[in-house]
Protein backbone atom coordinates (compact mmCIF):
# COMPACT_ATOMS: atom_id res chain seq x y z
CA UNK A 1 0.00 0.00 0.00
CA UNK A 2 1.08 3.51 -0.67
CA UNK A 3 -0.11 7.10 -0.43
CA UNK A 4 -2.11 6.64 -3.64
CA UNK A 5 -4.26 4.09 -1.82
CA UNK A 6 -4.86 6.62 0.96
CA UNK A 7 -5.83 9.33 -1.53
CA UNK A 8 -8.27 6.87 -3.12
CA UNK A 9 -9.90 6.22 0.27
CA UNK A 10 -10.42 9.95 0.87
CA UNK A 11 -11.54 10.39 -2.74
CA UNK A 12 -14.22 7.70 -2.74
CA UNK A 13 -15.92 8.65 0.53
CA UNK A 14 -18.28 11.62 0.57
CA UNK A 15 -20.98 11.68 3.21
CA UNK A 16 -22.16 8.66 5.12
CA UNK A 17 -25.49 6.90 5.33
CA UNK A 18 -24.45 4.50 8.06
CA UNK A 19 -22.47 4.84 11.29
CA UNK A 20 -20.43 2.26 13.17
CA UNK A 21 -19.39 2.01 16.80
CA UNK A 22 -17.48 -0.31 19.07
CA UNK A 23 -19.58 -2.13 21.66
CA UNK A 24 -17.39 -0.84 24.49
CA UNK A 25 -17.67 2.88 23.67
CA UNK A 26 -21.00 4.70 23.62
CA UNK A 27 -19.45 8.14 23.05
CA UNK A 28 -17.97 7.57 19.59
CA UNK A 29 -19.39 6.54 16.26
CA UNK A 30 -17.59 6.59 12.94
CA UNK A 31 -18.54 6.84 9.30
CA UNK A 32 -18.41 4.52 6.33
CA UNK A 33 -15.27 6.37 5.24
CA UNK A 34 -13.53 5.49 8.50
CA UNK A 35 -14.66 1.88 8.11
CA UNK A 36 -13.16 1.92 4.60
CA UNK A 37 -9.96 3.49 5.99
CA UNK A 38 -9.49 0.90 8.74
CA UNK A 39 -10.44 -2.05 6.52
CA UNK A 40 -8.37 -1.08 3.48
CA UNK A 41 -5.28 -0.13 5.48
CA UNK A 42 -5.74 -2.74 8.23
CA UNK A 43 -5.77 0.15 10.70
CA UNK A 44 -8.39 -0.98 13.22
CA UNK A 45 -6.01 0.25 15.91
CA UNK A 46 -6.74 3.86 14.91
CA UNK A 47 -10.34 3.75 16.17
CA UNK A 48 -9.15 2.09 19.38
CA UNK A 49 -6.64 4.89 19.98
CA UNK A 50 -9.34 7.51 19.45
CA UNK A 51 -11.59 5.63 21.89
CA UNK A 52 -8.79 5.77 24.46
CA UNK A 53 -8.73 9.58 23.98
CA UNK A 54 -12.49 10.02 24.44
CA UNK A 55 -12.41 10.69 28.23
CA UNK A 56 -9.98 13.60 27.69
CA UNK A 57 -11.94 14.90 24.68
CA UNK A 58 -15.21 14.75 26.61
CA UNK A 59 -13.59 16.52 29.57
CA UNK A 60 -12.30 19.24 27.21
CA UNK A 61 -15.74 19.60 25.61
CA UNK A 62 -17.38 19.98 29.03
CA UNK A 63 -14.86 22.66 30.03
CA UNK A 64 -14.83 24.64 26.77
CA UNK A 65 -18.03 23.80 24.84
CA UNK A 66 -15.79 23.28 21.80
CA UNK A 67 -17.59 20.69 19.73
CA UNK A 68 -15.20 20.25 16.79
CA UNK A 69 -11.73 18.67 16.87
CA UNK A 70 -9.10 17.89 14.27
CA UNK A 71 -7.02 14.73 14.44
CA UNK A 72 -3.76 14.33 12.55
CA UNK A 73 -1.31 11.50 12.07
CA UNK A 74 2.21 12.50 11.07
CA UNK A 75 4.58 9.72 10.04
CA UNK A 76 8.35 10.08 10.04
CA UNK A 77 10.76 8.41 7.61
CA UNK A 78 11.53 5.70 10.21
CA UNK A 79 7.76 4.87 10.51
CA UNK A 80 7.53 6.45 13.95
CA UNK A 81 5.03 9.23 14.25
CA UNK A 82 2.64 11.38 16.20
CA UNK A 83 -1.11 11.43 16.63
CA UNK A 84 -2.54 14.74 17.73
CA UNK A 85 -6.01 15.94 18.63
CA UNK A 86 -6.44 19.70 18.60
CA UNK A 87 -9.13 22.34 18.55
CA UNK A 88 -9.60 26.01 17.85
CA UNK A 89 -10.81 28.37 20.53
CA UNK A 90 -10.11 31.04 23.06
CA UNK A 91 -7.49 31.00 25.78
CA UNK A 92 -7.48 34.08 28.01
CA UNK A 93 -9.64 36.04 25.53
CA UNK A 94 -7.20 35.34 22.69
CA UNK A 95 -8.29 33.21 19.73
CA UNK A 96 -6.00 30.29 18.87
CA UNK A 97 -6.23 28.13 15.75
CA UNK A 98 -4.29 25.24 17.26
CA UNK A 99 -4.85 24.18 20.86
CA UNK A 100 -3.48 20.72 21.54
CA UNK A 101 -5.81 18.44 23.49
CA UNK A 102 -3.77 15.25 23.14
CA UNK A 103 -0.46 14.54 21.46
CA UNK A 104 1.01 11.06 21.51
CA UNK A 105 4.24 9.79 20.00
CA UNK A 106 3.96 6.34 18.49
CA UNK A 107 7.16 4.29 17.96
CA UNK A 108 5.81 2.49 14.87
CA UNK A 109 2.85 3.30 12.62
CA UNK A 110 2.06 0.75 9.93
CA UNK A 111 0.41 3.18 7.50
CA UNK A 112 1.75 4.57 4.24
CA UNK A 113 3.60 7.86 4.67
CA UNK A 114 0.94 10.54 4.28
CA UNK A 115 -0.32 13.58 6.20
CA UNK A 116 -3.54 12.15 7.62
CA UNK A 117 -6.32 14.41 8.82
CA UNK A 118 -9.69 13.53 10.35
CA UNK A 119 -12.53 15.44 11.96
CA UNK A 120 -14.27 14.69 15.23
CA UNK A 121 -17.55 16.52 15.65
CA UNK A 122 -20.16 16.55 18.39
CA UNK A 123 -23.29 14.75 17.19
CA UNK A 124 -25.28 14.92 20.42
CA UNK A 125 -24.88 16.80 23.68
CA UNK A 126 -27.29 14.60 25.63
CA UNK A 127 -25.97 11.95 25.76
CA UNK A 128 -22.54 13.08 24.62
CA UNK A 129 -21.77 11.48 21.26
CA UNK A 130 -19.03 12.36 18.81
CA UNK A 131 -18.71 11.33 15.17
CA UNK A 132 -15.30 10.59 13.64
CA UNK A 133 -15.09 11.19 9.90
CA UNK A 134 -12.75 11.68 7.00
CA UNK A 135 -12.29 15.28 5.89
CA UNK A 136 -13.94 14.39 2.57
CA UNK A 137 -17.10 13.39 4.47
CA UNK A 138 -17.58 16.71 6.25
Amino acid sequence: MNSRTVKEIYGRNYGSGYYYKRAYCDNLRYTEGLMDFQTTLNAYWFIDIIISYMPKIIQTYKQTDDYFYIITIKINDDSSGTIEVFREGYINDEYNEHITVIKQKIPYIDLPKYDYKFYLALASAEPILFTLLLTSEY
